[in-house]
């Protein structure tokens, strides 16, 4: 009996094709949604490296015995924070600093959506909505730099958009607590994206992503 050679079967070159053209109209479908996932973890990260930042700041005051603050600097269009120890209003290399994703920014205009429902109660900015409660403190202005007293607390110096003087950082400003909020913007995408990061009066840090309009989660 003869044996003959069993025949391989397998794609054709136009199934091929249309298995390799499916896969880029899936891809280029999906790519709007992957860049906007990009630039929230790059939004996030950036918040959450300030507020670290912030709480090293805290211990560091506590342990020295000292005040310091947080300063924002622009150096060559990226966005840099750090723990200002030598109180000269920049970001030197031998101070503790953190930078910023590409495309995140420090918002200081007022631009971008209220963030009044993070910080809203009977003592903070406004009623809030219903089924969530906010964190009760009116925040200082987005150019305040935050400073943090050798107790631990947050304080502002007489001015608040320039550092404490000598070692006086105020706890109390008009009456009411001082606390910090800082809005962030991420611009690489077809539309901004924002995250907030909050430092109560108690020195609570956390961070908010805004899920459009005027509402804000939690991270």
């Amino acid at each position: 009996m003869e044996n003959r050679p069993t025949r391989q079967k397998g794609f054709s070159l136009l199934e091929l094709l249309i298995c390799l053209a499916v896969m880029m109209v899936v891809t280029v479908a999906a790519l709007p949604n992957i860049s906007k996932n990009m630039g929230v973890i790059r939004l996030q990260s950036s918040a959450q490296d300030v507020g670290t930042l912030a709480e090293r700041a805290r211990i560091l005051a506590v342990r020295n015995n000292t005040t310091y603050s947080i300063v924002f600097f622009n150096a060559n269009g990226v966005q840099e924070a750090c723990i200002d120890t030598n109180y000269n209003g920049v970001c030197d290399v031998t101070e503790p600093m953190v930078v910023m994703a590409k495309s995140v920014a420090l918002v200081t205009d007022g631009s971008g959506p209220s963030p009044n429902q993070i910080t809203c109660g009977p003592v903070g900015t406004g009623v809030c909505p219903q089924g969530f409660t906010g964190l009760n403190y009116v925040p200082q202005g987005p150019t305040a730099f935050v400073s943090y007293n050798d107790r631990g607390l947050p304080c502002v110096g007489p001015v608040p958009t320039n550092q404490p003087i000598g070692t006086r950082c105020d706890e109390l400003v008009g009456g009411n607590p001082t606390g910090f909020l800082y809005k962030f913007v991420y611009t690489g995408g077809n539309t901004p994206t924002y995250a907030a990061l909050t430092i109560t009066p108690t020195g609570l840090v956390s961070e908010w992503l805004n899920n459009g309009g005027a509402n804000w989660g939690e991270q």
